[in-house]
């Protein structure tokens, strides 16, 4: 029998303790401990577990220290179904922990990060229905915004809200940006408002823009001009953390450009990619003289003005 603020030892795989801490971590939370009682707290959302599922051999990990943790006041739901399925079917309470770290582990990790952040993320989805803003801390700064949609980076890695900002003077595309759903708290709706993306049809097109071409820096419709020498071209096609779609490679005699349909770029020359403003001056600096903003004069006025500076360094 187990009760609320009883100590619980689980056993657990290396894999199984290494994610829980990496999420620990990731995610900001107070400690193993916490997130142990997250994941039981809402055990019921995970399927009911069958007698193989709870048959595992605790001395598989006996060389590996196990999970422990006191169950908190969220968990007396748990409590007393553990003791119900103890008392039924002889279930081991530190087995059926186990089965219920594992699913959450076993949930694609912007799945988990939902999970985790359910109640922010509740009230967003709530304002996306209702198309109304809302108040929220990012990062420690306060925006008011509409929130779009929710969207995953590939293999669900990473969770986003996309949002739009009241600012009027900016051109529609950059009105919107990104938002990682862990660094969000604090969402209050404002029920008696408009969704700012929701104002015209321009700004509501824009948001179904990114919606169905999601990526995390927002580049659908936005290009950035670069010259590649033959040593950046080859440091492209190698570093593909973040790297932005090449859609054209320019002809040296001026014609109409070349459009690509590949990952990777075919030597030196002026190539157009599919970019934001965002993810250039996040990707292109380690190109150091290898690469060169040609478009937009404003982002090679960035580059520009940052080298200087990086310049003054190192006179002395």
């Amino acid at each position: 029998m187990i009760s609320v603020s009883q100590k619980i030892k689980v056993a657990s795989s290396h894999l199984l303790r290494s994610q829980m801490e990496l999420d620990v971590e990731d995610y900001g939370l107070k400690g193993i401990g916490d997130l142990c009682n997250r994941i039981l707290a809402r055990y019921a959302e995970f399927p009911v577990p069958d007698a193989t599922q709870l048959a595992m051999d605790d001395t598989l990990y006996k060389n590996i220290p196990p999970l422990q943790f006191s169950l908190s006041k969220t968990g007396e739901s748990f409590a007393n179904y553990a003791n119900n399925l103890g008392t039924a079917r002889n279930v081991k309470v530190a087995a059926l922990c186990r089965y219920y770290f594992e699913s959450y582990v076993n949930l694609p990790r912007g799945k988990r990060e939902c999970f985790i952040f359910h109640d922010d993320l509740n009230k967003l989805l709530n304002a996306i229905e209702k198309r109304v803003n809302v108040t929220l801390n990012y990062r420690g700064e306060v925006k008011n915004v509409s929130p779009c949609f929710l969207a995953f980076s590939p293999s669900q890695v990473r969770a986003y809200v996309v949002v739009c900002g009241s600012d009027t003077s900016k051109p529609i595309p950059n009105r919107f940006y990104s938002l990682r759903l862990c660094h969000i708290r604090g969402v209050a709706a404002d029920l008696e408002s408009s969704a700012y993306h929701c104002e015209n049809f321009d700004l509501s097109h824009q948001a179904d823009l990114y919606h169905e071409h999601f990526d995390p820096f927002l580049c659908y419709g936005q290009n950035v001009k670069v010259r590649f020498t033959e040593k950046g071209a080859e440091r492209y096609n190698k570093l593909v953390t973040n790297r932005p779609k090449v859609i054209a490679m320019d002809n040296t005699c001026g014609k109409t450009p070349t459009k690509m349909d590949c990952a990777e770029v075919r030597g030196a020359g002026d190539y157009t990619f599919e970019c934001s403003e965002k993810l250039a001056k996040i990707y292109f600096p380690q190109f150091l003289a290898e690469a060169e903003i040609l478009e937009p004069r404003e982002l090679r006025l960035w580059f520009k003005e940052e080298f200087e500076k990086a310049g003054k360094v190192y006179c002395g």
